[in-house]
């Protein structure tokens, strides 16, 4: 049963299980892999699969700083608003 992600444009979009439990996976090479007909697609789609992977996983699973103790500001909770924000403008980039 695929998962339904709506922003609010009038358009839902639907995540398989599989790839949402691609998604989870800590191993990002894992998590945003994309077979070949999905990466040729991706050539010709004005907002690429691709980048959305990418968001969706930093959404999950936010940054890979390793210093990020040393820092005061939480980049972890800002990075996933930036994820979120470029979510939404994909979702509906007008």
């Amino acid at each position: 049963m695929p998962v339904t992600l709506s922003f609010g444009n009038r358009h839902n979009y639907e995540i398989n299980h599989s790839r949402l439990a691609r998604l989870m996976s800590p191993d990002k090479e894992e998590a945003l892999y994309m077979g070949v007909w999905d990466r040729f697609k991706d050539c010709f789609r004005t907002h690429k699969k691709q980048e959305v992977l990418e968001v969706l996983y930093t959404l999950i699973h936010g940054c890979e700083r390793e210093n990020q103790a040393e820092l005061n500001v939480d980049i972890t909770g800002m990075e996933k608003i930036h994820a979120f924000t470029q979510l939404k403008q994909y979702a509906n980039p007008s």
